[in-house]
């Protein structure tokens, strides 16, 4: 499976379909759910890649290290839809290039955590702002990890392949199992929540 076509399916099951099944399920007008799908993935695309390299940026400096070169955002106004990047130097310790290489990761399970406490409660009546909260505190960590696990059992050599050489196999595989679960939590709850709001609504109005 090439690359591009992996990373569709990733983006579609990952960002797209959970977005869908939430406006299906959420008590909004039709017009406003398509608005929703139509504006939320196209901010995902634009703010993925920066927030990750952004996170190995922090990880980088809070070691002692130094970036020298980075890609924040594929260009795709050239044609380029993947692949960002950072170059770094000054981490001459496996611990020093641990934190840099999983500090997206971190941030990540910071994210799934506080999606929990926030879309539980209801961070707003508003279609989109609770789909953009969706999106970034639940769906972006999400692809994040499925994109990374899956590159790993590809035998690409990214970050977790990395990660695995720096930490060993058992707390690879451990943190992947952590965060592929926290990940599916996450989303479970918000939409389960939601399906509980609908079905009261419409209870109500019966």
């Amino acid at each position: 499976m090439s690359y591009e076509l992996r990373n569709t399916l990733e983006i579609l099951f990952t960002i797209v379909l959970p977005l869908l099944i939430l406006y299906l399920r959420g008590n909004w007008p039709l017009r406003t759910g398509v608005l929703c799908l139509l504006s939320l993935p196209p901010l995902w695309y634009l703010t993925y890649a920066p927030l990750h390299e952004l996170s190995h940026v922090a990880g980088t400096y809070l070691v002692g290290g130094t970036v020298v070169d980075y890609k924040l955002i594929p260009r795709f106004w050239l044609g380029q839809f993947g692949r960002a990047w950072i170059t770094t130097i000054g981490l001459p310790y496996d611990w020093h290039q641990l934190v840099s290489t999983s500090a997206p990761y971190v941030f990540d399970l910071l994210c799934l955590g506080l999606s929990i406490r926030i879309l539980r409660q209801g961070p707003s009546k508003s279609p989109f702002v609770i789909g953009l909260v969706f999106m970034f505190l639940c769906l972006r960590p999400a692809f994040d990890v499925v994109c990374e696990t899956l590159a790993f059992l590809m035998n690409d050599k990214g970050h977790i392949y990395h990660i695995c050489q720096l930490s060993g196999d058992l707390f690879t595989w451990s943190f992947i199992l952590f965060s592929l679960g926290l990940s599916a939590i996450s989303i479970a709850i918000v939409l389960i929540r939601f399906r509980r709001e609908t079905a009261s609504s419409a209870s109500a109005a019966t």
